[in-house]
């Protein structure tokens, strides 16, 4: 079963800015982010807190998520560089 991912307005910044700046990098967070729509739970997700909010490393990229099971969704709240 594939979720639906749905992008808050933030993260829709951080990969515009991604992309401007390293083309290669948009297209590997890209990849890491339409992997989260097949398995919402992948090894090396991290929960944040007790938040119900996911931090994973997809090598330099940061990603912030959300999981609705009952809705079928994948909220990404935040996308960003590892500095």
């Amino acid at each position: 079963m594939s979720l639906t991912v749905v992008f808050r307005e933030t993260a829709l910044r951080n990969l515009v800015r991604i992309r401007t700046e390293d083309k290669e990098l948009f297209i590997r967070a890209r990849r890491a982010i339409a992997l989260l729509a097949a398995q919402p739970h992948p090894d090396g997700a991290v929960e944040w807190g007790a938040t119900g909010i996911y931090r994973l490393h997809a090598g330099e990229i940061r990603v912030l998520y959300e999981v609705d099971e009952g809705a079928g969704t994948v909220y990404i709240i935040n996308v960003g560089i590892i500095s």
